[in-house]
C-alpha cells in the first residue's frame, strides 16, 4: 500500500456518527466535566479506540489495512467526543472553563524503510481544554440526544423518538405549548403501538380492531388496552415484562395530562390554559417513567 492509498482509506474511514456523539454526551454529563485530555482518554478506552502515544503504521505489512481502520475508528470517536462537548456547551449543559485548543490527528508511516507522516490536514478540530457542569444543574438533561436514553424501552419507535426530540427542542427554546403538543403525540403513539403488541401477544382480535381503527378516540383505545391487561393472561404478560397494573394506570394518568393541555389548541375547551416552564418540565420528566 502506498501513502496515497493509505491517506484515502483513512479519510474514508473517519465518520462522525450521531450515535457516537449521543453516547459521548450522556457519558460527559454523568462524569460532570473535567480536563478534556483526561476525559477523552478515558472515553477512548471505554470505546476500545485508544491509540499508542506514537502512532505508526507499516504500509508494507499485510495488516496495514486493519491498522488504518483502527486509527480511523479512534479518530472518529475522538472527533465525535469533541463535537459532543461543543453541543453540550451550546445547550448550556456544560460550560467551557478555558480558551479553546486545537487537536490535530497524526499518523506516521513506514514504507520500505522510508518514514514520514500521512497528510491528515483538515481533520483536526478545536476543543475546550476544561468543561464543567453549570452550578445547580438539573440531574435531568433536556438534550435531545440524552433525554431519550432515560426512557426504558429497548426498541422505541422512530416516530415516537422523533416526537420526543421535537418536544425537547421546543422546550429548550421556551416554546412550551408546541413541546406539550409533541409530547402528547408521542404518548398517544406509544399507547397505540403498545395496544397492537398486546393484541398480538394475547391474540385479542377485538383489541386489535380498536387500536387500528383511525376513528376510535385515544381514550377509548387506552381503556381497552387497560381492560385487556386486567385479565389473567394480561397480568401474566405484565409480570413477565417486570410491570404491574399500577404501572399501566399511572401511565394512563400521566398521558391524560399532556393530552388535556394539548387540547388548549381548541380555544373553546381551555381558554385559561397557559403553558409554563415548570409544568412542561414535569411532563417531560414523566415521559422517562411512563413511555
Amino acid at each position: 500500500m502506498n501513502t496515497d492509498e493509505a491517506e484515502k482509506r483513512l479519510r474514508e474511514g473517519i465518520v462522525v456518527t450521531r450515535e457516537d456523539i449521543a453516547r459521548a454526551k450522556a457519558w460527559l454529563i454523568s462524569e460532570g466535566g473535567g480536563r478534556t485530555d483526561h476525559l477523552v482518554e478515558s472515553w477512548l478506552g471505554l470505546q476500545t479506540a485508544t491509540v499508542p502515544i506514537t502512532s505508526k503504521v507499516d504500509l508494507m505489512s499485510p495488516e496495514s489495512g486493519d491498522q488504518i481502520a483502527r486509527y480511523a475508528r479512534a479518530f472518529s470517536v475522538r472527533l465525535a467526543f469533541h463535537q459532543a462537548q461543543w453541543e453540550l456547551i451550546a445547550s448550556a449543559e456544560m460550560f467551557p472553563a478555558e480558551s479553546p485548543s486545537t487537536w490535530e490527528p497524526s499518523l506516521e508511516y513506514n514504507c520500505s524503510g522510508i518514514s514520514g507522516d500521512l497528510n491528515l490536514k483538515g481533520l483536526g478540530c478545536s476543543y475546550p481544554p476544561t468543561i464543567v457542569r453549570p452550578p445547580l444543574a438539573s440531574a435531568m438533561s433536556a438534550d435531545p440526544d440524552i433525554f431519550p436514553l432515560g426512557i426504558s424501552c429497548s426498541a422505541l419507535h422512530r416516530g415516537i423518538r422523533e416526537a420526543i426530540e421535537q418536544s425537547l427542542l421546543c422546550f429548550r427554546r421556551g416554546l412550551y405549548m408546541p413541546a406539550t403538543v409533541m409530547l402528547a403525540a408521542a404518548a398517544e403513539a406509544t399507547w397505540t403501538k403498545c395496544g397492537v403488541a398486546v393484541a398480538k401477544k394475547l391474540a385479542n382480535a377485538k383489541l386489535e380492531g380498536v387500536v387500528n381503527d383511525l376513528f376510535v378516540s385515544i381514550s377509548k383505545k387506552v381503556t381497552e388496552i387497560q381492560r385487556a391487561l386486567q385479565v389473567p393472561e394480561g397480568k401474566v404478560m405484565l409480570k413477565s415484562a417486570g410491570r404491574s397494573s399500577a404501572d399501566v394506570d399511572n401511565a394512563e394518568l400521566w398521558t391524560t395530562n399532556p393530552r388535556e393541555r394539548r387540547n388548549a389548541l381548541h380555544w373553546g375547551k381551555a381558554k385559561s390554559f397557559v403553558a409554563d416552564h415548570s409544568e412542561t418540565a414535569s411532563l417531560l420528566m414523566g415521559a422517562t417513567l411512563h413511555i
